[in-house]
């Protein structure tokens, strides 16, 4: 592919390697909740998303309905990191994979309601077997400081939001959330869901890899070491109505998201856990991880060839099972050792 000025954030985590490879996300889900995504619909650098049919649905979690391209930008120029395909112009890390675009966050209001809506939209998405779910939202304080969060409450276990990224978790999915933007004020420190455990947290780092000022630092208020990763964020090329540079984990997060869905393509027999641990065994920083950019700036193609997801031997050179004959007609046997 020719990326055009996205070139830096694919190579600098591989994905441009993966894509090399054939690994471009076919068959593979991503499901992204956001804010809306407002003309993703006759935004040309998606013209392949439509024509191949890989949009595969769009719900509304905040009004009911299917409508989200007249919504706000934000998601549309999330979704573009990912699934932009147009040579020399954009193109994102996971621009062959199929999409669901849900709307949880009404950018109107901030209310606990919108931790509830994502919680929905990740129900759902669950439900339509997704791989990946890529948020690039997160909550700290509501209007009138009704149900705010604290630091203290920071443990993965007590917003609602957070509760639930981890039981998408369990469920199987892999789950990329924004760490957040204010490591420059005086929250400093990630918000929900980014303090779920199991999930990918993500930080952001300008095009060298030092970490970006505004993003957002752990730990948890229960010490474990957040975010997990790290991608370009600073300086990040994104598109909406033209293609520019854009700041916030916002960025950093799909960015990283689509490229994970590529690995996990090719590793497609890894569950979700082991896919997060060879991306964290195989990022820059892995020998010193940190509360500042966590195990570091993944690397796609190392974390391809770990002997973590090295192909499980499954050849039983005792088998305690055997079926016969093979192949069969009519009948066959199943003959059980002791």
């Amino acid at each position: 592919y020719n990326y055009g000025p996205a070139l830096n954030q694919a190579a600098m985590i591989g994905a441009d390697c993966l894509h090399n490879a054939g690994f471009r996300g076919e068959g593979m889900t991503i499901a992204v909740l956001d804010a809306g995504f407002q003309n993703v619909h006759i935004n040309n650098i998606y013209d392949s998303l439509f024509i191949q049919k890989r949009l595969l649905g769009t719900r509304d979690f905040v009004t009911g309905d299917t409508m989200v391209f007249e919504d706000n930008s934000h998601g549309a120029m999330v979704l573009s990191t990912m699934a932009a395909l147009t040579n020399g112009t954009m193109v994102g890390t996971a621009p062959k994979a199929n999409y669901w675009l849900l709307r949880t966050e009404d950018v109107a209001t901030e209310t606990i309601s919108e931790e509830y809506n994502w919680i929905r939209g990740a129900e759902f998405a669950d439900s339509l077997g997704t791989d990946v779910c890529t948020t690039s939202l997160g909550y700290t304080q509501f209007d009138g400081g009704l149900n705010d969060h604290t630091y203290a409450t920071l443990n993965g276990k007590t917003a609602p939001m957070s509760i639930a990224s981890t039981m998408a978790s369990r469920k199987g999915m892999i789950v990329l959330n924004a760490a957040g933007n204010e490591g420059s004020g005086s929250w400093y420190y990630i918000g929900v869901p980014s303090d779920a455990d199991s999930i990918i947290a993500v930080g952001a780092v300008d095009n060298l890899g030092v970490k970006a000022g505004f993003s957002s630092h752990g730990p948890t208020s229960d010490g474990r070491i957040k975010p997990e990763l790290c991608a370009q964020g600073a300086g990040a090329y994104v598109c909406f109505s033209g293609c520019f540079s854009g700041n916030g984990t916002s960025f950093a997060t799909p960015i990283l998201a689509g490229a994970v869905t590529c690995l996990w393509q090719s590793k497609k027999f890894a569950t979700n856990i082991q896919i997060i641990n060879a991306l964290k065994a195989t990022a820059d920083s892995t020998a010193n991880p940190n509360n500042r950019i966590g195990w570091g700036i993944p690397k796609m193609c190392a974390a391809a060839g770990s002997t973590l997801l090295a192909v499980p031997d499954t050849k039983d050179k005792n088998p305690s099972v055997k079926i016969f004959p093979n192949p069969f007609s009519n009948s066959l046997t199943i003959g059980l050792n002791d």
